[in-house]
């Protein structure tokens, strides 16, 4: 917990967290509090402090939330998520932020190393601190975040791509239902973190300071433009998915057209074999110039076929 004294210009660390509410009443300092894994006493007494709304708090308790903000009239309640790529697979933690006119609580169970990082980029910044100026380093620096992820899936939509032209391998089929997989989750989280920040915009009710709003402004361009590239990989995934089914099917269809040649060729052979039976000593006439006959039959006949069958242009 951090509490800071923007007219003094200081800060105190490690401040407790109760009769926290009392001193913002009494001054214009704010708060920052970094929550990992808030048990239910923390959560009953930060509730106290500072007026939270129960279905917040609640949300908090229960996590797995969809991205959204709730808007309460003296706080907002954000949920937003950090995304990183573990064991080349996405990977997200919930963060919960409530956002008052004097606080500023965050409230996770995962680790999410940039929030020290933050805070000490806006402790030596110079100018006015604020929670407004805090609240946008804070979802900038989760937003950044997002950029390298994206890559990391276009680079890979890349090599498969590469992939299902060059070295045909059912594998990728695995590998492309995966990244669709990654770029869906993606989706589902980008779109409501964008619907988010455009409340934010709308400075209703004012909690933020209205100077800073254009600000956001930046944060929601950069979602925009991360939810097109994820349309745009989506798209050439689909491709790629729609190009490795016909890569399939061609050699699906290489292997029938093979198999029907053979049995084209070897169809006169049982024809041959079926009728006399290999007896030629029973039948009328038959002797050995019958049987040379019917081996020299045998040979020829599936040379003959192959090279009308390779005189038409069948391959």
């Amino acid at each position: 917990m951090i509490l800071f004294d923007p007219v003094a210009g200081r800060r105190e660390e490690a401040v407790p967290l109760e009769g926290i509410g009392a001193r913002l009443s009494a001054g214009k300092s704010f708060l920052f509090g970094d929550f990992h894994a808030p048990t239910d006493a923390e959560l009953d007494l930060l509730a106290r402090e500072l007026s939270l709304h129960p279905l917040a708090i609640d949300d908090v308790r229960h996590r797995h939330q969809r991205p959204k903000i709730d808007v309460f009239p003296d706080h907002y309640f954000l949920v937003f998520y950090r995304i990183s790529v573990a064991n080349a697979r996405v990977a997200m933690d919930e963060v919960d932020v409530f956002i008052g006119s004097n606080f500023l609580v965050i409230c996770h169970d995962g680790d999410v190393p940039l929030l020290s990082e933050v805070i000490d980029r806006f402790c030596r910044q110079s100018g006015v601190h604020d929670v407004s100026g805090l609240l946008y380093e804070l979802l900038d620096a989760l937003v950044d975040e997002y950029f390298p992820v994206l890559d990391d899936l276009a680079e890979r939509t890349e090599a498969v791509e590469a992939a299902v032209f060059d070295k045909f391998d059912t594998a990728r089929l695995a590998e492309l239902l995966e990244l669709k997989k990654d770029l869906s989750i993606l989706r589902r989280v980008i779109a409501p973190e964008r619907d988010a920040i455009n409340v934010l915009l709308r400075r209703d009710p004012p909690v933020l300071d209205s100077a800073r709003i254009f600000y956001f402004q930046d944060v929601y361009d950069h979602l925009i433009r991360i939810s097109d590239s994820i349309d745009t990989y989506r798209e050439l995934l689909t491709g790629s998915l729609d190009a490795f089914l016909s890569v399939e099917n061609n050699r699906l269809s290489e292997v029938v057209r093979r198999l029907t040649m053979i049995s084209t060729i070897f169809l006169p052979l049982s024809f041959i074999t079926g009728f006399f039976g290999m007896n030629f000593q029973r039948l009328a006439g038959a002797g050995d110039r019958l049987f040379f006959a019917s081996l020299v039959s045998m040979v020829l006949l599936p040379v003959a076929m192959l090279w009308l069958i390779r005189r038409q242009g069948i391959r």
